[in-house]
């Protein structure tokens, strides 16, 4: 190993010991379709540069690692010991010499080029985007469907930029809606410009990225994380242009894993979307903090910073006052931007304060800083922006610590936002866009005035903003005023015929206003433009149930909930649904697996608890009965919501009576008739509940018929 250059005393050779020490530490960008400038497989390249290496590595320039000791300890740490350093020192002082043939470090097998070797998949651009000449950044979204027929967990993503790439960074989203795609198919360049799509997201607990010099994660299988089919990746590249035209077409490389995933990390995200720094400025602050609410343990650390950014520190104040420095860089440097794992995971307890705490120079005699002579720079995307994020992954202890995790950077995260777009308003008053951005984020955290306000402002100054109309009329909807939101949903469909979500909209609320021929038709238009929103497929089919005459096949709407779950397989609701529609199709089985998955999503659902109680209890088909599973579902359904509801008492009279238990079985049923008499809306289910209690009383159980 390359630690044991200490005991090297004789002559230094490159297959005996300098290979060993840059195959550990450089050859993951100095290697064939790597970043690095040369590649330090081949030793003639290596010997040509050995004075230079030599130089590079005493002055710490190479290999890149920022970290500086003693902060925890990191995996795949670049930082080479004095010793190794001395022994490249006097292997270019003796000429570079060769050394063994045979004792060389095997060569990286085909598929080399790849960090992690060869992919399982390829995910590749259809075709190149020309990056016109210029000299002001692009920022440009390109859609890339994957192609697997089954779900997979991914355990790594690697991104391959292509040689001589002007591309300044790379981000990964996931999209199963299909808005991008659309988008993407409206532009008649490759890819498209505007903003991200909402539904286009991170895994959770993951950040798919690339920059220069970042090394690919490569997680555990537990720590994988699910690819749904018919996904698309959304592949947003920052790029720079320079005086010629360049073809931009990278690829994504996929590893999966073995097993599916047994732990869900949680990305914390420290940030400041306020940065206002003045000209001249060399030391300006910016900091951000987070007290956990849970004790967590902490996998790894990604920060974030442009040009200006010069010293990183992120720090953990326990909650007995002892602080813990998690990561400091001194010397911040955008193009060795990394994301660090530690080689054993950091336990924070609850109550830890986790703060950033980052330093910018727009003085001019920061080199960097890509304004001359500086001049103010505030928070934003571009290369000529600034930003400082913190990104920290994390595994609660259990399924309660994370959901109140997520539920307080749920909170944060509109904090951070709204504060962002107050300062850009003050920037700009007339930004229409940020005023409905702000009013999103009003509406997040309830304060639905506020959103209001907003709102109206931002038609004000853009009348025909489509974004706007609809977010009104989700304001309005949430006050309770129907009339105006259905309005405000119709303005927006009037600017944008497309628009999926206000034609979803639109049609829940004509529903629940009695419209349902022209809710059907909005909810069609609904799946039209949004192929790939499992929402509007699961409304669908719930407004063809809710239309069908007695009888009447329930095809189309079994479809529409089969395009539901295949879209959002983590979709309770639409498990449920499709279970139902599947009973009433004469297919029983299916419709066990269907409730089955939907219990397993959602173990306290009423609906589901009782209506699969129902079908194990009384199905009329020996194979599909299961009196003990019925009784286990009816009783966990009491035990959540209580004994006066008629049809979870109906429910669990008939589980009894198909156990025998005929003397408790009559006495729920005779209980569940009297409550839906008594309760508006159930009375016409009385005499089918007194219909049942006869069956009991003669100690038979009831069965349903097809």
């Amino acid at each position: 190993p390359p630690a044991a250059a200490a005991s090297v005393q004789g002559r230094v050779t490159f297959t005996e010991h300098v290979a060993p020490i840059f195959a550990a530490h450089c050859v993951s960008c100095h290697r064939p379709g790597g970043i690095g400038p040369f590649s330090l497989l081949d030793y003639e390249a290596a010997r040509a540069r050995a004075a230079d290496i030599a130089e590079a590595t005493a002055d710490r320039v190479m290999p890149p690692w920022k970290p500086v000791e003693p902060a925890a300890a990191f995996e795949g740490e670049r930082r080479l010991s004095e010793a190794d350093i001395d022994l490249l020192a006097r292997w270019a002082g003796a000429g570079a010499p060769r050394g063994p043939a045979d004792a060389q470090p095997p060569t990286p097998a085909a598929g080399g080029d790849w960090q992690l070797g060869p992919p399982d998949l390829i995910v590749p651009m259809s075709e190149p985007y020309v990056l016109p000449a210029g000299d002001a950044d692009v920022y440009r979204k390109f859609v890339l469907p994957v192609p697997t027929e089954r779900e997979r967990w991914v355990r790594a993503v690697e991104i391959r930029p292509g040689p001589s790439s002007p591309i300044h960074h790379a981000t990964i989203r996931i999209d199963a809606s299909g808005r991008a795609r659309t988008l993407d198919e409206e532009d008649p360049l490759p890819g498209y410009g505007g903003f991200m799509v909402e539904a286009a997201r991170f895994p959770p607990g993951h950040v798919l990225g690339w920059a220069p010099g970042r090394t690919v994660t490569e997680q555990s299988d537990a720590l994988s994380w699910a690819l749904a089919p018919g996904s698309d990746f959304v592949l947003q590249l920052h790029l720079l242009p320079g005086t010629a035209p360049v073809p931009v077409q990278p690829e994504v490389g996929l590893y999966f894993a073995v097993a599916p995933a047994t732990v869900e990390p949680v990305s914390v995200i420290l940030q400041s979307m306020t940065i206002d720094i003045p000209a001249g400025d060399g030391a300006h602050v910016v900091r951000d903090a987070f007290r956990l609410p849970v004790s967590l343990d902490l996998l790894a650390i990604y920060p974030h910073a442009h040009y200006l950014g010069r010293e990183v520190r992120a720090t953990a104040t326990l909650p007995d006052g002892t602080e813990r420095t998690l990561l400091r860089i001194d010397d911040w440097d955008f193009n060795w931007q990394d994301e660090y794992r530690y080689r054993t995971p950091v336990h924070l307890p609850a109550g830890t304060r986790v703060e950033m705490h980052y330093v910018y120079d727009n003085s001019a005699a920061n080199p960097r800083n890509p304004h001359d002579p500086p001049q103010r720079v505030v928070f934003g995307p571009q290369s000529s922006d600034e930003m400082a994020q913190l990104l920290l992954q994390v595994v609660p202890a259990g399924p309660e610590d994370r959901e109140t995790l997520t539920n307080a950077l749920r909170v944060k995260s509109a904090r951070d936002e709204i504060l962002g777009y107050q300062a850009r308003l003050r920037r700009d008053p007339e930004d229409h866009e940020s005023r409905t951005g702000l009013a999103v984020r009003y509406m997040e955290v309830g304060q639905v005035a506020l959103a209001e306000e907003e709102l109206r402002e931002a038609i004000r100054m853009a009348p025909d903003f489509a974004d706007a109309h609809y977010n009104l009329g989700s304001v309005l909807q949430a006050q309770g005023s129907v009339r105006q939101a259905i309005g405000a949903y119709r303005r927006a469909i009037s600017i944008d015929p497309a628009y999926s979500e206000a034609h979803n909209n639109l049609g829940a609320l004509l529903d629940t206003s009695g419209d349902r021929e022209n809710a059907l038709a909005h909810y069609r238009l609904a799946v039209q433009f949004g192929p790939r929103e499992a929402a509007a497929h699961y409304n669908l089919g719930i407004a063809l149930m809710a239309r069908r005459q007695q009888n009447e096949p329930v095809t189309e709407a079994v479809e529409a909930f089969r395009q539901a779950v295949a879209l959002d397989p983590d979709y309770p609701e639409a498990h449920a649904s499709l279970g139902a529609a599947l009973l009433v199709e004469g297919e029983p089985e299916e419709s066990i697996a269907a409730y089955e998955r939907a219990i397993a999503l959602d173990p306290s659902s009423p609906r589901v608890l009782v209506e699969l109680a129902w079908l194990r209890a009384t199905a009329p088909e020996p194979e599909l009965r299961d009196v003990v599973r019925a009784i286990t579902l009816a009783e966990r359904a009491r035990s959540l919501y209580g004994d006066t509801h008629p049809v979870l008492l109906d429910t669990l009279a008939a589980a009894y009576a198909a156990d025998g238990r005929f003397d408790e079985a009559i006495a729920l049923a005779r209980e569940a008739a009297d409550r839906s008499r008594a309760s508006a809306g159930f009375e016409s289910r009385t005499a089918a509940i007194n219909e049942r209690l006869g069956y009991y009383l003669a100690h038979r159980p009831y069965r349903m018929t097809r």
